[in-house]
């Protein structure tokens, strides 16, 4: 297996994408993630469904103590990994403010990404069909259906991502450019021409 040669710096960055199921996470990391490694970096990419996969604890549910347990496994693994010197990918739901508020404590290079998007586009997209499982009583405990979301307060990025596919590159360059170039707040607001 070929390895790759990676840059390394002393200061490693985490990239938390948030938003609710069907908000674009999963598929706009990814676009990162290759950007990132075509350009010579190693990202870690840190995504909810393969941490859970790994970890395998049987008592870790879907209900709202599990998943803030959850959000916080994701928050001190990405924190471990940065100070390491990697940059860190997260896509996640974690939509709690005392997480969020932990990786800016906790987390130097943190950088917070809201993906907010409307529920008719999430219900549009349903990539796990939660939203029609949901629909059908097949699903219960859903964050932003059943369970109560707490939508971040301070993102250093905010980007109403209700378009359509081929909008998904310009968000991930977006993002990215963001991430890698430029410090403090910033807010996109609407859909991106």
């Amino acid at each position: 297996m070929e390895s790759l040669n990676c840059k390394t710096g002393t200061q490693g960055k985490v990239l938390w994408l948030t938003g609710l199921s069907g908000a674009g996470k999963s598929t706009i990391a990814a676009i990162i993630q290759n950007h990132l490694i075509a350009t010579g970096r190693c990202p870690v990419m840190l995504d909810g469904d393969q941490i859970r996969a790994a970890i395998a604890d049987p008592h870790w549910g879907f209900d709202n103590e599990s998943r803030l347990m959850g959000s916080y496994r994701y928050a001190r693994l990405a924190s471990l990994f940065s100070s390491q010197g990697h940059i860190v990918i997260v896509p996640t739901i974690s939509m709690f403010h005392e997480v969020q508020q932990w990786n800016r404590t906790h987390t130097p290079g943190y950088f917070e990404v809201y993906l907010r998007t409307l529920e008719q586009t999430r219900r549009s997209r349903d990539p796990k069909v939660l939203y029609r499982q949901h629909q059908h009583g097949q699903r219960h405990e859903m964050v932003g259906m059943d369970l109560h979301v707490e939508e971040p307060l301070t993102p250093d990025l905010l980007i109403d991502n209700d378009g359509d596919q081929a909008q998904i590159t310009l968000v991930a360059n977006l993002i990215i450019d963001a991430f890698l170039n430029t410090p403090g707040p910033e807010q996109i607001g609407g859909k991106i021409e």
